[in-house]
């Protein structure tokens, strides 16, 4: 993964221990700034899938499909099976797949964090999907630090995070939660900094 990936997942899981390998800094998505970027869609209500992050999706894939995708062994055009969409909820993954399946974009994976361990793609976007961490299976599943972990450092490129500015409006019961809600807000944060400079 491309050190600015590497940085953000140091930060969150790796107590800043975690480095790239220095070969992926020569790695270019043409157009799209490396890293994460945080994309803010708004919703309300929505507790295991969204409509509106499916078409926000499905935006940032056309987007980066056919882009030239540049590495050590040349360039080439980004294909759909680079991208990996990644969701909390299977009524998400559903929807998601559906909505690209109808755009005729069938080879972009489409799951749950645990069907993409150990995989990885130039292209990570990760739909969030619940309107409020309150909702759904709540804020410990939705905000988990591992399943952030593993979803966003799935790219090789770029991760795009897809939530709702209202999802962070949660007040945790517990430390642990209030360390989940400030680690997930460090991330969002990070992702809007990085947009900010592109």
């Amino acid at each position: 993964m491309r050190p600015e990936l590497a940085a953000v997942a140091s930060r969150l899981s790796y107590d800043h221990r975690l480095d790239a390998d220095p070969c992926t800094a020569k790695r270019v998505l043409d157009g799209i700034e490396p890293g994460l970027h945080t994309v803010l869609v708004a919703h309300d209500s929505n507790r295991s899938a969204s409509v509106e992050e499916a078409r926000a999706v499905l935006r940032l894939v056309v987007d980066v499909v056919g882009r030239t995708w540049t590495t050590e062994d040349g360039d080439r055009p980004l294909e759909p099976e680079d991208v990996l969409v990644v969701a909390p909820y299977n009524a998400q993954v559903n929807l998601i797949r559906t909505v690209l399946d109808a755009a005729e974009l069938e080879d972009v994976r489409v799951g749950t964090v645990d069907k993409f361990q150990g995989q990885e793609a130039v292209v990570a976007i990760i739909s969030m999907a619940s309107s409020s961490a309150s909702s759904g299976r709540g804020a410990s599943f939705v905000l988990s630090r591992n399943r952030l972990n593993v979803a966003l450092s799935r790219a090789q490129h770029t991760t795009f995070l897809v939530h709702s500015p209202q999802l962070t409006d949660v007040i945790p019961g517990s430390t642990h939660g209030l360390a989940q809600l400030g680690a997930f807000l460090g991330v969002s944060r990070a992702g809007r900094s990085a947009a900010d400079r592109s």
